[in-house]
């Protein structure tokens, strides 16, 4: 498993992956579930991937309910990460944080 924020992977993808932790995208797997760490060499979600519910509320941004699932499969595998998390930030500080990480992947590309 790798990051999804990977540099080795297409800017694009990682933009992506930004979008979903920003909540300016949609999720990337049902139940409003987005991926944190993916497949190493394919990044494929069908190889499996470790993920979370990202909710806001208020002035909050909160990682919750970890697991690991694939595409083919309609179950999550929560148990195994039911001592992960949540994690709670500031909602104005994480957004600033995931901007510069964009910021600094465009600067990479060029």
């Amino acid at each position: 498993m790798v990051s999804i924020l990977c540099a080795e992977y297409s800017a694009n993808e990682t933009a992506k992956a930004l979008g979903r932790l920003l909540l300016d995208q949609k999720a990337d797997l049902p139940n409003d579930r987005r991926s944190f760490f993916v497949h190493s060499e394919c990044g494929d979600l069908g190889c499996g991937a470790i993920t979370a519910v990202i909710e806001r509320q208020a002035e909050t941004i909160t990682w919750k309910a970890f697991g690991y699932e694939n595409t083919y499969e309609d179950k999550i595998l929560l148990d195994a990460y039911g001592t992960v998390g949540p994690f709670t930030f500031d909602a104005t500080a994480y957004q600033s944080t995931l901007i510069q990480a964009i910021d600094l992947l465009r600067c990479a590309e060029s």
